[in-house]
């Protein structure tokens, strides 16, 4: 309450400050136990890519702060250890946040938990605000009309038509474009996906949700909803036209495969043609009912050769996912330094440690380290991979001075933290002989909250 009550009396005049500036001001307490916070834009909602914007010091008082410039509404991720969480935030605003501790352990073995963050005198005009209460109350209306789906059908129907009349009622008090657009487009994946008498055609759909030419990249809602619209949609062609993109598909040939979509009426522009098989490609690699051949044909035609710069950019990003390693997949000849390459570890196990010399939680787990590495050194190879950076201070050096084995200073752009999906600290992946990615996570060298360590692992490996 005391570290709370002092962080609020900085609000009116860091408001103030903000506006001056022309700048978003992201202040928060974290209670992640984690000594750095960092920031990510979402760059696009197909792929889902993120783009790191800044790094804050979370200080003796567990406080933290970023400075944004932002001319448009963006989804940030704050991550920090193995959490994170996230906001919308909107130009010229300052956000005072509170990150809470977890409601329970989180084991070496889980990453990416999501920890709901909580608002500290959020502004009503606020487009958080404004999602946030949208929400809610969607959440209850439609949990109170869907259990009347199968006991009262009539009464059902009419509860719907009902909830859309007054959500559109509601969006005529408003004229905030992106709010807007997420309230239409979260009915449309709500409650005009439920199959009922009387309800929107798909015609109906695409006529009052898509026909536009304009698409929003920057709505996670008319993405999400475009993806509903269109899964699996190369299936549910009309015969002649399936027919067709069979056959482009065949080829590989993203022209002929654009002209056969543009038949559709569900398509008609080139650009939309485009666009859905983007949606097509990101979900065919997930669920793997195209080959991945193919899909790397189409994506490599639109990034070179669309007039879209998004699309080409989530092309781009799409591509990317088939650099990511998954379990069972062969790792990179990643260059770890100008006389080193990851490949030199063949014929030996390889436990990669993902380091922080500046991190509470990595500093603690450096003596376990080194006494599992003097006793299975010879079998298994100690990797550590940590953030390049100018100067390092002396009880970093000192950090990294313990650790005997190889390490290897990366930059923010080196292929391996996106390739590994690397962004938390401490982090552990193993690999077998053969450099194939046996676990991601892998176990730490501290016990977690089943008392379980990566030491297991490795008696159970060497023994005869």
């Amino acid at each position: 309450m005391l570290k709370t009550g002092f962080f609020l009396l900085f609000f009116l005049f860091l408001n103030a400050w903000t506006k001056l500036q022309g700048q978003t001001l992201l202040r928060g307490i974290s209670n992640w136990k984690t000594e750095e916070i960092r920031a990510y834009r979402v760059s696009d909602f197909i792929s889902e890519s993120e783009v790191e914007i800044g790094r804050a010091k979370v200080d003796t008082n567990d406080v933290f702060e970023f400075n944004f410039v932002s001319t448009e509404i963006e989804k940030i991720i704050l991550r920090g250890a193995n959490y994170y969480s996230w906001l919308y935030i909107q130009p010229k605003t300052t956000y005072f946040i509170e990150l809470p501790a977890p409601e329970e352990f989180i084991g070496s073995l889980e990453r990416n938990k999501e920890i709901e963050m909580l608002f500290l005198r959020l502004n009503k005009q606020d487009i958080n605000y404004k999602i946030l209460g949208f929400e809610a109350w969607m959440d209850e209306s439609i949990a109170e009309i869907y259990q009347l789906k199968d006991v009262h059908p009539e009464e059902f129907i009419a509860k719907v038509r009902a909830f859309k009349n007054e959500t559109a009622q509601f969006s005529e008090e408003e004229n905030d474009p992106f709010f807007l657009n997420y309230v239409k487009y979260s009915v449309g994946i709500t409650v005009d996906n439920f199959n009922i008498i009387g309800g929107p055609s798909k015609s109906d759909k695409f006529d009052f949700y898509l026909a536009e030419d304009s698409i929003q990249f920057k709505n996670p809602t008319y993405i999400a909803f475009a993806q509903l619209f269109y899964e699996k949609y190369f299936y549910q062609l009309d015969p002649d036209i399936k027919k067709k993109v069979e056959s482009a598909l065949k080829n590989a040939s993203l022209a002929s495969l654009l002209d056969a979509l543009t038949l559709d009426p569900a398509i008609q522009t080139r650009k939309r043609a485009e666009f859905v098989t983007l949606l097509t490609c990101k979900e065919s690699f997930n669920q793997g009912y195209l080959d991945r051949a193919i899909i790397f044909e189409l994506l490599s035609g639109i990034a070179q050769s669309s007039t879209v710069n998004e699309h080409r950019y989530i092309a781009r990003n799409l591509m990317g996912d088939f650099n990511r390693m998954q379990i069972g997949m062969n790792a990179l000849d990643y260059l770890l330094s100008p006389t080193k390459h990851f490949y030199q570890y063949k014929g030996k196990w390889v436990y990669l440690h993902v380091f922080d010399p500046g991190n509470e939680q990595c500093i603690t787990e450096i003596a376990a380290l080194k006494k599992l590495q003097s006793k299975y050194g010879n079998t298994f190879q100690f990797v550590t991979i940590y953030p390049a950076k100018a100067n390092y201070s002396k009880s970093e050096q000192r950090n990294l001075d313990a650790l005997t084995w190889d390490k290897f200073p990366l930059n923010n752009d080196h292929e391996i933290w996106k390739n590994l999906e690397i962004n938390s600290y401490p982090l552990y992946l193993l690999f077998d002989p053969n450099l194939t990615l046996v676990a991601s996570p892998a176990l730490s060298p501290t016990p977690n909250g089943r008392y379980e360590t990566i030491e297991k692992f490795f008696i159970q490996t060497i023994r005869p």
